[in-house]
């Protein structure tokens, strides 16, 4: 039995290292049972190749929480009136955010039992958005008993609340999310980040419309993880005043 950990509100951030000279450049390492973890080979700064895919069945997955039971997410687009195109989109467009600022590509597939990463919907919901995180757990010791190292990460899994109603863009209304930045946000976490702020970065905890791409901080904590790409700098942008000085949690 897979031991997922689930990435929600500060919990989760208190056990990794945090990084960056400033705010406009921070981030966080996740951080499970004493190690990091990333996709790919378990070394720091080191490129990777990640499949992904859309729960097509109800499936479980025992070990993990929020995201324990999954099921697709055509509900969950008919009760919010988005077109399951757009929605696709909106997810490859997040996942392109990533690809273009560390050396971690990303592979649809079809088939849910090869892929890396899966999204779907909620069978249990509850909160906005999760990430469950499950990695290479051989030879494991008590935390203190060893140094900090590298694991690689065997599963990870994306999981929305159905019965919340989602948009595409930013309106001003933070008790609905925009997909793209939801998504994106929990992407990060899929590949190894965690919440380093309550706000300033796509990867802090609340929810805002300040920005809709990845900030100076998020892209130091990809390439962190997966090393430089030659478009690291397309992901970033300056940050908008829309919105500013209001948020919510983001998981």
């Amino acid at each position: 039995m897979r031991a997922f950990a689930v990435l929600a509100m500060l919990a989760a951030g208190l056990a990794g290292a945090r990084y960056g000279a400033a705010a406009s450049d921070e981030f966080l390492l996740l951080r499970l049972d004493g190690s990091y973890v990333k996709w790919g080979t378990p070394r720091l700064g080191t490129p990777a190749q990640v499949r992904f895919a859309f729960i097509s069945e109800p499936m479980g997955f025992p070990g993990a929480i929020n995201c324990g039971a999954m099921v697709p997410i055509e509900p969950l687009l008919d009760a919010s009136r988005i077109e399951r195109e757009r929605f696709h989109q909106e997810v490859a467009a997040a996942f392109g955010l990533w690809e273009a600022a560390a050396g971690v590509r990303f592979l649809e597939s079809a088939d849910t039992g090869v892929a890396d990463i899966l999204i779907g919907a909620q069978a249990n919901p509850r909160g906005f958005a999760f990430t469950n995180v499950d990695h290479d757990r051989a030879g494991l010791t008590p935390v203190s008993a060893r140094p900090a190292q590298v694991r690689r990460i065997e599963k990870s899994l994306i999981c929305l609340n159905p019965t919340k109603l989602w948009k595409i863009g930013f309106d001003g209304n933070l008790d609905v999310y925009d997909v793209r930045y939801t998504i994106a946000h929990e992407v990060g976490h899929a590949i190894g980040l965690d919440h380093p702020s309550p706000s300033g970065e796509l990867m802090s905890f609340r929810y805002t419309e300040d920005f809709r791409a990845l900030q100076p901080g998020d892209i130091a904590g990809a390439v962190a993880l997966y090393g430089e790409t030659g478009a690291a700098s397309a992901g970033a942008s300056a940050k908008s005043s829309a919105g500013a000085g209001s948020a919510v949690a983001l998981h």
